[in-house]
């Protein structure tokens, strides 16, 4: 059953054509993503679920750790995107992963060109099988997969920092793994995902255990 819902996902939401396309593969996120690394390699995820891809360079990182599993990504890979590639022109994050400048302005152009979907997309090239570009937004793609009946083992969220996506993923899917980014992100508006985290570990239970950027709840 489970196969059959995710190959009824697969037609819903296909590829782009990507030949041609130039892969960037950048990733926002800071340090501390080996706390989801050992989770995968430990629990051995069937289906993985990632809220907020970006250029999915962590989609990536996470389909390279276990050839079994699925990543479902939702993200609307909007136009949007493209002003926010142009914000990280000449910035320390753009910087350490593409030293020279010049680079940043092609990728800001490439992005444009190519559109932030078909982008992020050609740094999966080879993994077609594996991950399935849900475009849209949380939480209305979440009921749209449990409709399905399709079961997350886990969930990485990498979006808005609302409480939403916490809640809904756990009443959809109670005994998912919950894990996530953005946990020292911006200190002057109070690490406002430190608040909705602490606040929905307070409420159901749970223990948060965070490195760097990432974090991971557990019982």
């Amino acid at each position: 059953m489970m196969d059959q819902a995710l190959e009824i996902l697969r037609e819903r939401y296909p590829w782009p054509d990507i030949d041609g396309c130039t892969p960037w593969d950048y990733t926002l996120g800071g340090h501390g993503r080996a706390l989801v690394d050992n989770l995968i390699r430990a629990q051995r995820p069937r289906i993985l679920l990632e809220i907020g891809c970006f250029l999915c360079a962590s989609s990536k990182r996470w389909l390279s750790l276990d050839p079994d599993m699925v990543v479902i990504g939702v993200d609307p890979w909007d136009e949007g995107l493209i002003e926010q590639c142009k914000r990280y022109v000449d910035r320390p994050a753009l910087t350490r992963a593409y030293p020279n400048v010049e680079d940043h302005y092609r990728f800001v152009a490439d992005v444009e060109r190519q559109s932030p979907f078909r982008t992020a997309l050609s740094n999966l090239k080879g993994f077609e099988k594996r991950f399935i570009p849900m475009r849209g937004y949380s939480p209305e793609r979440l009921y749209e997969l449990a409709d399905l009946g399709i079961t997350p083992d886990m969930v990485y969220i990498d979006a808005d920092k609302k409480a939403e996506d916490l809640e809904v993923a756990y009443k959809l899917w109670p005994n998912i793994q919950i894990t996530g980014d953005d946990w020292h992100w911006s200190r002057t508006k109070g690490y406002p995902m430190r608040q909705v985290v602490n606040g929905f570990a307070a409420t159901h239970g749970f223990k948060v255990t965070a490195e760097h950027a990432t974090w991971i709840l557990s019982r």
